[in-house]
């Protein structure tokens, strides 16, 4: 099949998708927070919403268990075999703890992964995230370590560096706000990370595991994750994840003394200012295609929901690059092109445009 690429300048910004309803008052500033840093994201599209010093290299503390269970838990399912494998736990990871939070390891214990999963992530346990690594990397936690940077540099993160699996203090295991949000989006995005960090109490074996993260039961039915942490060095530090009413936001702070009423009161104001906004529906038509005498619907590969300001004279707007000409046999499901959805000048997001139906020009 031959394809001539040629109408998206033209069809671009001409396109109107929608204009949102006027409003009276203009979207309200942010309250205030005692975080050193700050920063508010749409949790589907990225979009950021609010930020305060988000690109400022900060010690994160226990923060770093995200990339710890994201990679982790990378390729697994809900009921992935490898949850029940069991593990025989190093001198090293026992003795990880530091006098910090713990699982109470011992050398020569035997625990299994998912035991080592929920320790990292609901306990915060140091010597669990230690015996993690070692069990993602054949017992070389350097090797895991080289994995988090190399995913960090992958992900785009470009103020992040891991010195351990951890997070306990360390001058050379550091990231940003932006960073760590943009982490949590993608380590959201799987279903078994999602489900660990979401799990306010579980018992494994002989552990009995309560979630560090209050915000779990602060904002019940709301926050869905994701962690918590604190040193001396980086303050209290937190990521979480709540969404109301089809929107979902994710929230980070640094170095915030009063962090978990910081999330809730930006929370109610990220909801209040910034509902959601379904810019398309998955297998729903988008638009329709020509082909000779035919209109082929195309539809939405996937679901784009964006978070609109309440402010007035807000537009969305959507650019279609589609072929100017199709020659030969198209699948069902086939990519015809992609839709690029902006408000006021700002992407939202992109999601390709599937032929609806077997075409035979």
């Amino acid at each position: 099949m031959k394809r001539k690429h040629l109408l998206a300048a033209v069809l671009a910004l001409a396109l109107l998708v929608g204009v949102l309803p006027m409003k009276a008052s203009a979207v309200e500033d942010a309250p205030e927070t005692s975080a050193t840093s700050v920063i508010v994201i749409d949790a589907y599209s990225g979009q950021v919403i609010y930020e305060k010093n988000a690109d400022e290299e900060r010690a994160i503390a226990s923060v770093t268990k995200v990339m710890t269970a994201y990679l982790a838990t990378e390729g697994m399912t809900l009921d992935d075999a490898r949850l029940d494998e069991k593990y025989t736990v190093s001198q090293h990871a026992a003795d990880s703890d530091e006098g910090g939070t713990s699982l109470y390891l011992e050398a020569g214990q035997t625990v299994t992964f998912e035991e080592l999963l929920y320790g990292t992530m609901l306990r915060s346990g140091n010597d669990a995230a230690v015996a993690l690594a070692e069990a993602c990397a054949d017992g070389d936690e350097a090797a895991f370590i080289q994995r988090m940077n190399d995913k960090a540099a992958e992900l785009g993160l470009t103020h992040t560096h891991y010195s351990c699996p951890n997070g306990l203090i360390d001058e050379e295991n550091y990231s940003t706000a932006r960073d760590q949000a943009t982490l949590a989006r993608a380590a959201m995005q799987n279903e078994l990370f999602a489900k660990v960090v979401g799990t306010w109490y579980i018992e494994l074996g002989s552990f009995q595991i309560e979630n560090h993260n209050k915000l779990l039961q602060e904002m019940k039915g709301e926050c869905i994750g994701v962690k918590t942490g604190f040193t001396t060095l980086a303050g209290k530090t937190l990521v979480s994840c709540a969404e109301r009413d089809g929107s979902r936001f994710i929230i980070v702070t640094l170095n915030d003394a009063d962090d978990y009423a910081d999330h809730q009161a930006l929370y109610d104001w990220a909801f209040k200012n910034y509902p959601a906004n379904v810019l398309c529906v998955e297998g729903k038509t988008v638009t329709t295609l020509r082909i000779g005498e035919m209109q082929v619907p195309l539809t939405a590969a996937q679901t784009l929901v964006a978070s609109v300001p309440t402010s007035a004279d807000n537009v969305i707007q959507c650019e279609m690059t589609l072929p100017s000409q199709v020659s030969g046999a198209i699948s069902k499901g086939a990519v015809a092109g992609q839709a690029t959805y902006w408000l006021n000048g700002e992407e939202l997001g992109t999601v390709d445009l599937l032929y609806s139906t077997i075409v035979v020009n």
